[in-house]
């Protein structure tokens, strides 16, 4: 059955029992797949279904995916009675695994996936994953996406038939799915687009937004009523067919489109002020005010004496009540009390109801900012703290905790954080007061108030961080947080581990867990290590566990070592291009990673770590110069590392929380010394990728830019297994190979010395010989004289290059040789010389 889709003109794929394609599929988004490939990859055992690819490759195919399994009501027979008779005939329907409904049709406009309706998350959801604010219910899936389809176990075919539909049906079918969506954000309109109580009594928007009605507006525009009740009411646009275009939100008091042929944006909401001044005046929200003011909506500004009103102002700020203002008015003006009553109640309109968040109103009815208000308003409300990374010291950085978590903060998204909060206030408020005067005064302010000194009266911030363990490892994703052990690998809840975790070390992808099918080989990232570790399963895995050991963001202080990245080939004049860059950017997908440009980098230089933060995890020294100081960097590899940021305290990261740090070199970095061998672990990439054949050209496209969602999800799952092999047996030991250890002695001590060692340790092999002679022997065949290369360095060149190539070395003082100093070669292993 499945080859009748390809007679039917749309794609096709073999998928596993997770719906996930099991070869790479993103070539058949552009290329027709034959029915030889098709019919191999069925009759893989890991094949559990069928899916279908949307797209303009299957004729311009789109889904409409309904999902009900969450749903308290009967939503997809909400959905059938909506649909036009003629329409719903069009359509080929499916059921899926989980109850819900797939819609098929052709139309010669689709687009990538979109999402139409959304609902809020349970109170058991939000408890979950407190930072999903909504769940999709109904979504579509076009131009890159695929949907799974009968015969798959679970999917029926309901209604038969892949039909063209016009892109009026189509939009008749988005503006019925999208009636069901529960999530409206409220359009907001800039305080200074809005009218001023300085120019107005009572506000016309603040007016008409409590008591205007937009039906004659939209019916004034062709729309019509089509339904109403207590909650909402309903509203078609022009020209359209379907059941409605959009609705009033009643209690809300917003207005919310479901179309895309109108002048607002879907799924926005917006206040009855905003649809009049967008109908009406062409958005000009000024002129839409005037015109409101003439149709007896809000009230010019009547001036009853600028003291009087001060005065009247001040006695209600000190408790009085409306009735004692007119008492006020008729003993001390002589009014009546009608028109005393007029005024108070004009004046209280006018100055709006109180709020004062983080301001106060002096006598003469002006804003003041409180600083303590504010930083009461910003801590609490703002969710904006100072956290001590050390309790005892001084320095801070300011953080923003929301929904269990954290952000490292600045200026700027405060600022912008009370922005937005002004922006959302009403037309008029706290005597007369407007947004405009408000933000007028924080713009006016913003030097002193968003000032250092202010900032250190924030609350501390006490929190529980969610971390790595000596044997265990998490990753948090959008859907969950990863946790790995050497015996599981498992997605949990945050509200379960009820830790707070960094905002920026959450991976942006849905994922899951996907052990028991995972093969390696269907996986192009472990290809790609398999590939550079010259196809050795022992280099292979040696590669794997070093990812493991980079992604574990715990930090052993008995295994304080950094990854060297290196080349096998030993002409370093053509390296580069062998895929370290790949590697590097990989772990940045599971962990924080600052990239550091080697070439020119000190490591005592000013600000040489200040794009290091809190959350680093990984500090990757890319493409090392020659000879670089590698001692240099002993301190950030055993100790810490210390965080110097313009304008900005230093800030030491001890060891337990800095990052772990990986080198990529063409070179060679100098490991002489137990100290620099104990420090390092080297993966030698083979040439098997060059600029004359890169991974692109391996694989057929980018590693990464050009994944779709499976291969990632593969991509994630190998990467928990190198944590999981690591936490078991740490990094495996692999020999490095004599390429690296000739490239490590012509570094160090100079290709006439290469060339020596290797005649020498033969020649003078398992008998001994003066060092000196051997030394004359070396300046001879080089023709260096005494100066150009010492004794003492001759003599350290011998003993390390011995160790370097596995040849047992000694060197005593013999008598038999009038007591001068001696040395003698043998081999522990054999050693394959291949110049």
């Amino acid at each position: 059955m499945h080859l009748k889709y390809l007679d039917y003109g749309v794609n096709a794929i073999a998928v596993n029992d997770k719906k996930q394609a099991i070869f790479p599929w993103k070539k058949y988004q552009s290329e027709k797949i034959t029915k030889e490939e098709l019919s191999t990859q069925m009759k893989d055992e890991r094949a559990k279904g069928i899916a279908i690819i949307c797209g303009y490759i299957s004729g311009g195919l789109e889904v409409i995916d309904i999902d009900t399994k969450y749903e308290t009501f009967d939503l997809w027979d909400a959905i059938k009675s909506k649909i036009p008779q003629e329409l719903y005939d069009k359509l080929h329907i499916v059921s899926t695994k989980s109850n819900g409904k797939h819609l098929y049709y052709k139309c010669e406009v689709i687009e990538q996936n979109l999402k139409l309706a959304q609902r809020p998350p349970t109170k058991e959801e939000a408890q979950a994953t407190p930072h999903i604010k909504s769940y999709c219910i109904i979504e579509t899936r076009g131009e890159g996406g695929y949907v799974v389809a009968p015969p798959t176990e679970g999917y029926k075919v309901v209604q038969k038939g892949i039909n063209v539909i016009t892109i009026d049906e189509r939009e008749t079918l988005f503006e019925i799915m999208r009636s069901f969506n529960e999530i409206i954000e409220e359009q907001v309109v800039e305080a200074f687009q809005r009218p001023t109580s300085k120019d107005y009594g009572v506000s016309p928007f603040d007016d008409f937004n409590n008591r205007g009605d937009i039906s004659d507006i939209l019916l004034n525009q062709g729309w019509s009523i089509v339904k109403d009740n207590s909650e909402r009411t309903y509203y078609l646009r022009p020209g359209s067919k379907a059941d409605h275009s959009g609705s009033f939100n009643k209690s809300m008091r917003l207005f919310s489109v479901f179309s895309v042929n109108t002048p607002f944006q879907v799924q926005k909401g917006y206040k009855p002020a905003a649809v009049y001044a967008i109908l009406e005046h062409n958005g000009d929200f000024k002129a839409a005010a005037r015109a409101l003011l003439d149709i007896g909506y809000g009230e010019k500004k009547t001036s009853f004496g600028e003291k009087l009103e001060r005065q009247l102002f001040s006695k209600k700020q000190n408790g009085a009540t409306a009735e004692d203002l007119v008492q006020f008015l008729v003993q001390t003006q002589k009014k009546s009390i009608p028109d005393a009553t007029e005024v108070v109640g004009e004046l209280e309109q006018r100055w709006g109801k109180e709020i004062c968040t983080f301001w106060d109103i002096d006598k003469k009815g002006l804003p003041t900012i409180n600083r303590y208000k504010l930083q009461v308003f910003l801590t609490q409300i703002g969710g904006f703290r100072l956290y001590f990374y050390d309790p005892n010291s001084t320095i801070y950085r300011l953080v923003r905790i929301q929904d269990g978590f954290v952000e490292e903060s600045s200026t700027e998204q405060i600022k912008r954080f009370i922005k937005e909060y002004v922006d959302k206030l009403p037309d008029s408020f706290d005597g007369g007061v407007t947004p405009q005067d408000l933000l007028e005064l924080i713009y006016k302010g913003a030097t002193t108030l968003f000032s250092d000194a202010f900032f250190e009266f924030f609350d501390r911030a006490n929190i529980d961080f969610l971390e790595d363990k000596n044997d265990l490892a998490y990753f948090p994703f959008k859907n969950g947080v990863v946790e790995v052990k050497k015996d599981s690998i498992r997605l949990r809840t945050y509200g379960d581990l009820n830790k707070y975790v960094w905002k920026t070390q959450v991976i942006d992808h849905h994922i899951y867990i996907d052990q028991d099918k995972l093969e390696a080989e269907q996986i192009e990232y472990y290809r790609f290590i398999h590939l550079v570790s010259d196809k050795n399963m022992d280099r292979t895995i040696y590669g794997l566990t070093l990812i493991g050991y980079l992604l574990h963001k715990y930090k052993d202080p008995s295994r304080p070592f950094s990854v060297i990245l290196a080349e096998e080939t030993e002409n370093e004049a053509s390296g580069g291009g062998t895929g370290k860059g790949i590697f590097v950017k990989a772990l940045g997908f599971l962990n924080n990673l600052v990239r550091v440009d080697g070439k020119n980098f000190k490591v005592d230089k000013n600000f040489a770590f200040q794009r290091v933060d809190l959350d680093t995890k990984i500090l990757a020294i890319e493409d090392t110069r020659r000879n670089v100081d590698f001692e240099g960097f002993y301190s950030i590899i055993t100790e810490g590392i210390t965080v110097e940021k313009k304008n900005k305290d230093e800030l030491f990261i001890p060891f337990k929380d800095s990052p772990k740090v990986v080198f990529t070199t063409n070179y060679t970095i100098p490991n002489s010394g137990n100290h620099a061998k104990r420090r390092q672990k080297v993966f030698e990439f083979a040439p098997y990728f060059s600029p004359k054949h890169s991974p692109e050209d391996e694989f057929g496209h980018k590693l990464f830019d050009d994944w779709d969602l499976d291969e990632w999800n593969r991509f994630f799952n190998l990467m928990f297994t190198c944590v999981q092999t690591y936490l078991d047996f740490g990094v495996k030991a692999v020999e490095n190979s004599e390429k690296l250890g000739r490239k490590q002695i012509r570094v160090q001590y100079g290709e006439e010395f290469l060339d020596f060692i290797f005649t020498a340790s033969e020649e003078h092999k398992d008998y001994p010989v003066k060092l000196e002679q051997l030394y004359n022997d070396f300046l001879s065949q080089s023709n260096f004289d005494k100066k150009d290369y010492s004794i003492k360095r001759f003599s350290k060149a011998l003993e390390e290059s011995c160790t370097i190539l596995g040849i047992t070395y000694q060197g005593t003082r013999s008598k038999q040789f009038g007591n001068k100093k001696v040395v003698s070669f043998g081999t522990n292993q054999k050693v394959d010389i291949d110049f």
